[in-house]
């Protein structure tokens, strides 16, 4: 007569130890990653840098974060928060809501102070009164979602006339954005609070700080200013 063999108990013990911190709702084995969705424009999407892929603020903020999380980057040159800027967010809006953000990150507003005469023939300062309401109509889109997504809201990283390098129609061109862009903060800060959203201030942790922008430039960071985002960011995230 055969003998029938027995594991020993500790042997199931073990692999039950093993597998509890795997187990999640519904004894699934696999946990739900975080996603956040960084929608802006040029500054967002990582322009002036050789590996975007590797040193924009949305990739930077991806190793800050980890494992738990998928950043993706929405960020599109250009982009403008009002309707009528080209091209705007309002267009993109449909490939973010498809990836189901559980959260949103928005720094939009650098292109809007392009306009009577700045950044060639773009329109987008002539309806700045308009910015306020259309952030709000953002942010209400947004809270329709499937996702629910937590929404935090940026304002932009600073122009810096001392970067070196900068010629004189860069100068001039940004002396004049300057003052608009802090305009528009004042906006957005109104809309964090009216609209019970998250803020990130990325425009006076950068000010005056020549090192973190891309030289002849004034506006996109480098890779240590796009860190230093990324940073701002995830400390506000962690909260």
């Amino acid at each position: 007569m055969t003998k029938k063999k027995h594991f020993p108990i500790w042997v199931g013990l073990l692999l039950l130890l093993l597998l509890l911190p795997n187990i999640g709702e519904g004894g699934s084995t696999n946990k739900k990653v975080i996603k956040v969705a960084c929608i802006g424009d040029s500054i967002t999407y990582g322009a002036r840098l050789v590996n975007r892929d590797k040193d924009s603020y949305p990739a930077q903020l991806q190793l800050l974060l980890g494992h738990k999380y998928q950043v993706i980057n929405f960020g599109v040159g250009s982009c403008t928060l009002i309707r009528k800027g080209n091209p705007t967010v309002w267009n993109q809006l449909p490939k973010i809501k498809e990836a189901n953000p559980d959260i949103v990150i928005i720094s939009l507003g650098t292109n809007d102070t392009c306009g009577y005469g700045t950044c060639g023939d773009r329109k987008c300062w002539e309806y700045k009164d308009e910015y306020e309401d259309d952030y709000c109509d953002l942010i209400d889109t947004l809270r329709t979602w499937p996702s629910n997504p937590k929404i935090w809201i940026c304002a932009p990283s600073p122009m810096v006339l001392e970067t070196p390098g900068l010629n004189a129609d860069r100068i001039e061109g940004l002396t004049v954005r300057k003052p608009r862009l802090q305009e528009l903060i004042t906006y957005v800060k109104k809309v964090a609070k009216e609209k019970n959203t998250g803020f990130i201030d990325l425009n006076i942790p950068l000010k005056h700080k020549p090192e973190l922008f891309t030289e002849k430039d004034g506006v996109h960071p480098n890779k240590e200013g796009y860190r230093a985002i990324a940073e701002l960011v995830y400390s506000e995230l962690i909260k």
